[in-house]
């Protein structure tokens, strides 16, 4: 296990991509892989095998239901944080049963998502010693 916590970040919106991207690489978090749908978290999540995937909840074609579905197939333990925009806030329980392990609000608070990262960091790795 490296030193910084590595991510992959899932967002339709390259905008969003990039903000997430270049702020939690300013913050000490490895930026690992990128995707836009959740075909490609789950490939990224396989390629990578990262120690949380932030994804979008509203993504054309395959959203983040699709992808913490089929994350956690690949592994039960992967930590999976969906990021959703208020009208998706009736869905924070059926994720958070799912299996996600958190679920975050746009307007997202960047320092919140980096606070999120390292405390699972923090806990994958004490499961580690």
């Amino acid at each position: 296990m490296g030193i910084n916590p590595r991510v992959v970040v899932v967002d339709d919106s390259k905008s969003n991509l990039d903000v997430f991207c270049e702020f939690l690489t300013l913050n000490n978090v490895d930026v690992v892989g990128q995707g836009k749908n959740g075909v490609e978290a789950v490939q990224l999540f396989e390629q990578y095998n990262p120690d949380v995937v932030l994804a979008d909840l509203a993504m054309p074609v395959y959203d983040g239901y699709f992808a913490l579905n089929n994350i956690l197939a690949v592994d039960k333990n992967a930590k999976v944080v969906i990021i959703t925009a208020l009208e998706g806030k009736k869905d924070t329980p059926k994720l958070l049963k799912l299996g996600a392990v958190d679920v975050l609000q746009k307007p997202i608070d960047l320092n919140r998502v980096v606070d999120v990262i390292n405390k699972i960091f923090k806990e994958k790795k004490l499961l580690q010693v």
